[in-house]
């Protein structure tokens, strides 16, 4: 890898609210720009490396969310640990994180990128809009400290303000941008998101554009884009999360998703928050909104101040996290017994 080295304020460190560490000799930080299975490939003022976790970082990592991630500070050796490899000696705190659950039958969390300050929902005019797995995402984004804006692609096409008036009409209170990625003049409202160093995190189904936007973003052909089908449906490009420099920002680049699982309801209140003022007024706090007596969010939806399948979407994600919390528990019962067995 390239051995020129990046300033940290150009990968967004004056936006981490840190002091820069006390650093032993031989030691650096720089930032997570990709994520390998068991390696990382990081950026900083001592160029662009790859690297592996020390033996005491992974020691210490109890949970999936100890080990680095696209975003993640860290503090390094400058000197390899296995011939060619930096060690990753310590991730430093994280002031904002996208956690969904990781695929795959075990419980556990997933870090899709740290220390990001907007997730750009991208969405676009050629596909059908799903406006449940858009509150998916805003959720997540909540949950983990993240801004998030919704930003409808290939405006060029039309039906983006309809988009727009049905997102509004839907009771999403979050900002919308319309642009077309590959007019450079119309993403001067996407550009302002980068303002001041920021971290910018694009998501979305494939197909709608998030590469072309990472690239106009940069200013160079740095990710490979892909036709879309004639159906509307995108095809894979973007197989990795990865860390671009875009002046005066930066952005992270994810692959498409179909669905995303949210990990926990920290963000469902934020999200859903005319259905949280409203379920103040229940008559039982326990109230779960569908047939007890005196439940004020029935009865707003009945009076149309709470839309319906607002309220529907609402009982969904929280039925789907009381699951994930029976999920875990039994996996950690299980886990337990396991344990129990063989030390007998």
């Amino acid at each position: 890898m390239s051995n020129e080295g990046t300033p940290l304020n150009s990968l967004g460190w004056n936006r981490q609210g840190l002091a820069y560490p006390e650093l032993k000799e031989n030691a650096g930080i720089g930032r997570v720009v990709v994520e390998h299975r068991g390696a990382y490939e990081l950026m900083g003022p001592f160029g662009s490396h790859e690297a592996i976790l020390a033996t005491s970082s992974r020691e210490q990592a109890d949970d999936p969310t100890d080990y680095p991630a696209v975003g993640d500070w860290v503090v390094h050796t400058l000197d390899p640990i296995d011939n060619r490899r930096l060690g990753i000696i310590k991730v430093l705190p994280r002031r904002s994180q996208v956690l969904r659950r990781a695929s795959g039958t075990i419980p556990v969390p997933q870090v899709v990128g740290a220390n990001i300050d907007v997730l750009g929902i991208v969405v676009s005019t050629d596909q059908e809009i799903d406006e449940q797995l858009i509150e998916r995402y805003l959720v997540t984004a909540e949950g983990g400290g993240v801004s998030p804006t919704i930003i409808i692609n290939k405006s060029d096409l039309g039906g983006g303000e309809e988009i727009r008036e049905l997102l509004v009409r839907r009771g999403v209170q979050y900002p919308i941008l319309l642009t077309n990625a590959h007019k450079s003049e119309e993403l001067a409202e996407v550009a302002q998101l980068l303002t001041g160093g920021a971290t910018l995190a694009l998501t979305g189904a494939s197909g709608v554009g998030k590469s072309t936007l990472v690239n106009q973003l940069v200013g160079d052909s740095v990710l490979a884009t892909g036709s879309v089908d004639s159906d509307g449906s995108g095809r894979h490009t973007t197989v990795r999360r990865e860390l671009l420099v875009a002046k005066p920002g930066v952005v992270i680049d994810t692959p498409g998703l179909r669905e995303v699982q949210i990990w926990d309801d920290a963000g469902l209140e934020p999200v859903f928050n005319e259905i949280a003022d409203v379920a103040s007024n229940c008559k039982f706090t326990d109230c779960s909104h569908r047939d007890e007596p005196e439940c004020a969010v029935t009865a707003a939806c009945a009076d149309k101040r709470v839309s319906e399948d607002r309220l529907l979407s609402y009982l969904a994600l929280c039925q789907e996290v009381q699951e994930l919390s029976d999920e875990i528990e039994d996996y950690q019962r299980s886990q337990r017994r396991r344990r129990d067995s063989r030390s007998n």
